[in-house]
């Protein structure tokens, strides 16, 4: 006997369906408010990102490093960014100074004085700029949705093109008061800023005296260095023209004067960079209580404006020299670099040899000095970091 059971089983896909269709309602309508939600944080992200580029490359072009400028940049960019096709929902939106922040390090943030400081890094933020309507979820989630970003842009240098030189701490208290070790705000080592000084093209070489230099440093303080996987005459010269690159904190020293392949390493360096002027007598009979460097901005910029631009690089004549805590010691530590601006041509007299140029400052990086880690003295690019606290940009 055949038993029939459809009849028992009428109503039943009526009640699945009564039951499962707002549950796959809410599904649909989760992906799709969702999927929208992605698509403006990406067109807002991007944004951000667009806009903290642009005030990173203002900051960082600016030699005054105005933020009241590169802010303006930022937001014009941001703008221009909201008004093209397909970023309708970002037309309400308007960055202010607020919304950006401005570094001299990246690690750790904010590790500055905003009265005296260079700034290099900038972050755009926009905590719950943004707000999504959700489309068909609002029943579950009247609410807008708030959309988040952050962006953080600055400088990654030429972290690994140290000079193959060293700047030893004084054996006495210096007697213009800047620290025995390490750099601050008025030098390194004991040499101050923005002050004639020679440094000895190598360990054994002779000096003409002809730099007023701090009667507390030692006798013969700037010597060669020997990297890691570089030693000779050749990979002196190379270093010093800045062609090559080493990423290290530590060295050993450098046998030898090599006095030959360090004047044509700085040749080298001044052959390629836009301005070809030396800063020295009779031109110069004078040496300025600010140094000649801010002369060298001024003239670096008026190549720029000639038209065609002359081929060189801008600030290729600024090296960044290592900073070490112990020069009695076979493989010294780098603690700092800072930045050695050459005045002129490197002297080459028999075994007399001499750098001849003014410290301009620490050569700043995003973080404490370390091979990982950025020098920012020379030709660099500008760049997206990831922000803490966000994984879009």
């Amino acid at each position: 006997m055949q038993i029939k059971y459809s009849r028992h089983q009428r109503g039943v896909v009526t009640v699945l369906v009564a039951i499962t269709l707002p549950i796959l309602l809410f599904i649909i309508g989760m992906a799709v408010d969702f999927g929208h939600v992605f698509v403006n944080k990406t067109r807002l992200q991007n944004a951000l990102d667009a806009s903290a580029l642009s005030a990173a490359i203002a900051i960082n072009a600016d030699v005054t490093h105005n933020v009241a400028a590169a802010t303006a940049k930022g937001i014009e960019t941001f703008n221009l960014f909201k008004a093209t096709t397909g970023n309708t929902e970002l037309a309400n939106l308007n960055l202010a100074s607020s919304n950006f922040e401005y570094s001299k390090t990246l690690y750790p943030w904010g590790t500055f004085n905003p009265a005296t400081d260079n700034f290099a890094f900038v972050r755009v933020t926009s905590t719950n700029m943004l707000n999504v309507t959700p489309l068909l979820i609002r029943f579950f989630r009247p609410d807008d949705i708030a959309i988040p970003a952050i962006a953080t842009a600055g400088p990654a240098g030429q972290n690994c093109s140290l000079a193959p030189l060293v700047i030893c701490p004084p054996t006495t208290t210096p007697t213009n008061g800047t620290p025995s070790i390490g750099c601050n705000t008025l030098g390194c080592n004991g040499l101050p800023y923005k002050t004639k000084i020679c440094l000895k093209g190598g360990t054994n070489a002779a000096k003409q005296n002809t730099c007023q230099q701090d009667t507390s440093l030692p006798n013969g303080n700037f010597g060669l260095l020997k990297f890691n996987g570089f030693s000779g005459g050749s990979d002196i010269r190379q270093l010093l023209a800045g062609t090559v690159d080493t990423c290290t904190n530590t060295a050993s020293w450098e046998n030898g004067n090599k006095v030959g392949p360090v004047s044509q390493g700085i040749a080298k360096r001044f052959a390629a960079d836009l301005v070809q002027n030396e800063y020295k007598p009779p031109t110069y009979p004078v040496f300025p209580p600010q140094g000649f460097y801010p002369q060298y901005v001024s003239d670096t910029n008026t190549q720029l404006t000639q038209n065609p631009i002359p081929a060189g690089i801008r600030n290729k004549r600024v090296m960044a020299v290592p900073v070490v805590n112990d020069c009695s010691v076979a493989t010294p530590t780098i603690i700092a670099s800072s930045c050695f601006f050459i005045t002129q041509q490197a002297t080459h007299q028999g075994t007399v040899n001499e750098i001849i140029g003014e410290l301009t400052s620490q050569c700043p990086g995003p973080g404490n000095f370390s091979p990982a880690n950025a020098t920012l003295f020379a030709p660099y690019l500008i760049v997206l970091f990831k922000s803490p606290g966000s994984s879009d940009s």
